[in-house]
């Protein structure tokens, strides 16, 4: 498999993310005592049934994201929950500051990262130090929606519709059946959009880059959006 996500990332994501994020942490006060924190994490296990043809629905913000296919007719979730402090000891009632929820069954699945409310005088107070890094199996002929804020996203062996939507991070999309495939729509408003599918070979980066394919005899639909960050359809071992 080809990839360029982090060549690419370096050049188009991280001058713009951080700079913003470090503007607005300046501004709001937040982000000087997260510079000589350490990283802890704590990993919690989560399932659910769902069925073929059902929908996983998830919403994130802030964490990577690995999902893959499986032949069972469920769920399974890892989750494992980021903070940033100062010792051990500080790190741990963080943990609680993030919940994973999940809901529902059978013929949607719904996951959730809930985080502190935001206060108006201090919006963004503590949220770098928090995220929930996730890997995912579901079943491969099942739907997939995912709202994700800051994060990566790697999804394989799905054959059921995508729809991703990503602020901030670079999505990969490994497609099974290339074949299968009947429309895909990438979008990435700043950063690149690459795919080494036979006929959509592009490389193009900037503004706006965009791919578009359309196979009336198809099955599968992929629908992805990235704001800043990249984007890269490919099929494993090829």
């Amino acid at each position: 498999m080809k990839y360029i996500g982090p060549i690419v990332r370096s050049v188009f994501r991280l001058p713009f993310t951080l700079y913003s994020l470090t503007l607005l942490f300046a501004l709001f006060g937040s982000f000087a005592p997260v510079l000589h924190a350490d990283e802890f994490s704590q990993v919690s296990h989560h399932t659910a049934r769902l069925f073929s043809y059902g929908t996983l629905v998830i919403d994130s913000r802030t964490g990577d994201l690995h999902i893959e296919g499986w032949d069972e007719p469920r769920v399974e979730i890892e989750a494992e929950k980021v903070v940033r402090a100062g010792s051990e000891a500080k790190a741990k009632p963080l943990y609680d500051q993030i919940q994973v929820r999940m809901e529902g069954g059978d013929k949607e699945v719904r996951l959730t990262t809930i985080y502190p409310s935001r206060k108006l005088w201090r919006p963004f107070r503590d949220e770098s130090r928090l995220s929930v890094n996730f890997r995912i199996r579901m079943p491969f002929d099942s739907n997939l929606k995912i709202k994700c804020v800051d994060g990566d996203v790697r999804v394989e062996g799905i054959v059921g519709r995508e729809e991703l939507l990503v602020n901030y991070g670079d999505v990969e999309i490994d497609v099974p059946h290339v074949y299968g495939l009947r429309s895909l729509q990438a979008h990435a408003w700043l950063g690149y959009v690459q795919s080494d599918l036979q006929g959509l070979e592009t490389g193009g980066a900037g503004f706006r880059q965009k791919i578009w394919f359309w196979n009336a005899g198809g099955t599968q639909d992929i629908d992805v959006k990235v704001r800043m960050g990249g984007i890269f359809i490919y099929r494993e071992g090829d």
